[in-house]
């Protein structure tokens, strides 16, 4: 009898495990599209339903709790005055929990009010920034519907505001949104404490071992007592990470150090200098020149002045060059001057051209405003395909200009790039004839929609003068950045078995990506130009085609596939970064 009850009980308790194991908890939420996403993904009832150690009664105060967190996770969205109607099922071992909700009115702002105190409160409106743009770019605007998260985004973008320039140390004090449920309306109020005004005090210097701390004062944007701006930092570490001399930089203004009387936060610069002598190698292929093997050998503090010297021999199968450039130190005033000295061989198309050249050069402005004067002198000798060779000299000035204007530097979207070059042998007495070189490039970018990008490019090139310029200023089109479709420099004037260079040059292209995903990309574009001696000759060729596109750390990389109209062939081409 007693081995019978110890049975029975055995096999009870086996029951009700079975039962308990084989037991199943579901969640049916009906709800507008983006609510059930939110409550699917937020909701504790759903996040434990298939635990392990679930019950029957966990599941019951699950389901009693749920409609608190649903009209908390509404309100997040907007929507104080749900209507949550919950329906409960047990069905042997099936326990299920139905949520239909009706979202009802969204909660919009009715009034917003901003109030500032500290230095802000007494400045001029003409200083940036002050408490009316402030308020007029204030990023919740009475009727706009309200949310929580677009409360938190508009207190610290107006927060960073003040971050950023001016007012370092202002921090928001007070902020209220005051719901009225029964009018469906929000009234936000917000108080913010600019502090005091920051200036940039003095510039403190760590890790200079071999440079002179000139080589960063002459490389600083930011004037004595100049108000905070986090941009003018950014802008000092910048050139000082493309100054060639420092393999970390590290530029910092702790405001809260600032001294309560003269309100100056000190600038800190913290650098580790590069190798004195650097040597780098480099493999890699170009559609236009071929196979590429190169040597680059960096010397940073030239004779003990300070000055940059870069050698270079690069091996291409279409073109090779032994190069050297010397960079002297930026003086106060911006100015970068270099010296540089190259011969570069050239064979294409039936022209082989051996160019020797040493010149002098000074530039100077920021990324988005770059100028530059130089002299150069030059001697060529060219040699073509069924034809007699020829040699000419030139003495030049020049002088160029570039713009940018684009939202991004690596992977603009928006904007546009200019680019400007004049080049002339004024004296008759140092060249072989006198002539003018213009040319002029630009490419602009526009977003047709978030996912659809416009890229349009235009080139112009004109050599005034009585045929006297060297071949090296006289234009060929065709290749990756000019008119795809058609082989590097493979459209110009045709002299016996050759393509050699014309007096004028004009090319164009349009493009349309689809981003796909927010770093590859579909591309599809119509390429055109071409050169010639004479206007009436520039007759444009077409090359159309299709690519991909990847926007990767260092820029947009392109792989194309473009057909030549006149050539009837279809060619690939790569392309990495901006080239401007």
């Amino acid at each position: 009898m007693t081995r019978s009850l110890i049975i029975c009980l055995v096999l009870l308790c086996w029951g009700v495990l079975a039962h308990a194991d084989n037991a199943s908890y579901q969640v049916e939420i009906e709800a507008p599209s983006p609510l059930k996403t939110l409550l699917e993904n937020h909701l504790d009832i759903i996040k434990w339903r298939t635990n392990p150690r679930m019950s029957p009664s966990e599941w019951k105060r699950l389901s009693t709790e749920a409609p608190k967190q649903i009209k908390a996770l509404l309100a997040t969205e907007g929507y104080f005055s749900p209507s949550i109607n919950l329906k409960t099922t047990e069905n042997d071992s099936q326990h299920i929990a139905q949520f239909t909700i009706e979202e009802g009115d969204p909660t919009l702002i009715d009034s917003v009010k901003i109030t500032f105190s500290g230095d802000i409160a007494q400045q001029s409106d003409k200083t940036t920034p002050n408490q009316q743009q402030l308020r007029d770019e204030w990023l919740l605007k009475p009727s706009m519907t309200f949310t929580q998260t677009a409360w938190a985004e508009a207190k610290r973008s107006l927060l960073t505001k003040l971050l950023v320039s001016r007012y370092p140390n202002a921090n928001i004090t007070s902020s209220k949104a005051a719901i009225d449920s029964n009018q469906q309306t929000a009234a936000l109020e917000i108080s913010i404490d600019s502090g005091n005004t920051i200036h940039f005090g003095e510039l403190v210097i760590e890790g200079l071992e071999r440079y002179p701390e000139s080589i960063i004062h002459n490389l600083n944007p930011i004037k004595p007592n100049a108000v905070y701006s986090q941009s003018q930092l950014l802008t000092f570490q910048t050139r000082l990470q493309e100054s060639g001399y420092f393999r970390m930089v590290e530029v910092t203004s702790d405001a809260k150090t600032a001294s309560e009387q003269n309100n100056l936060a000190p600038i800190k610069v913290k650098v580790q200098e590069n190798q004195a002598i650097k040597l780098s190698t480099g493999a890699g292929f170009s559609t236009n020149t071929g196979v590429r093997t190169q040597l680059t050998v960096d010397h940073l503090n030239l004779f003990n002045r300070n000055w940059r010297m870069t050698s270079s021999l690069r091996l291409e199968q279409k073109l090779q060059s032994i190069s050297g450039t010397i960079r002297l130190p930026t003086t106060e005033n911006g100015y970068r001057d270099s010296a540089n000295a190259a011969t570069t061989r050239t064979e294409i198309e039936g022209q082989t051209t051996t160019v020797t050249q040493a010149g002098v050069k000074r530039a100077w402005g920021t990324l988005r405003r770059e100028q530059y004067v130089g002299a150069n002198l030059l001697a060529e000798h060219v040699n073509l395909d069924s034809a007699d060779s020829s040699d000419s000299y030139a003495a030049t000035l020049g002088y160029g200009i570039i713009l940018r204007r684009t939202d991004n530097n690596l992977n603009p979207t928006r904007g546009y790039l200019f680019n400007a070059q004049f080049n002339g042998a004024p004296l008759a007495s140092l060249s072989s004839g006198t002539f003018l070189q213009s040319y002029f490039k630009t490419q602009a970018y526009y977003p047709i929609t978030k996912s659809t990008q416009l890229i349009a490019r235009a080139e112009l090139g004109m050599v005034h003068g009585k045929n006297s310029a060297p071949a090296t200023f006289l234009f060929r089109a065709g290749g990756d950045q000019s008119v795809r479709g058609y082989g590097f420099q493979s459209l110009g004037v045709t002299q016996g078995d050759a393509i050699v260079g014309g007096r004028y040059l004009t090319t164009g292209s349009i493009e349309i990506i689809q981003w796909l995903t927010p770093e590859w990309g579909a591309a599809i574009f119509t390429d055109f130009g071409n050169a010639a001696n004479t206007i009436k000759d520039l007759k444009p060729v077409y090359g159309y085609g299709l690519g991909a596109r990847w926007k990767s750390p260092v820029g947009p990389i392109g792989a194309d596939i473009a057909y030549g109209q006149e050539t009837d062939e279809y060619r690939m081409h790569f392309n990495i970064g901006v080239t401007f």
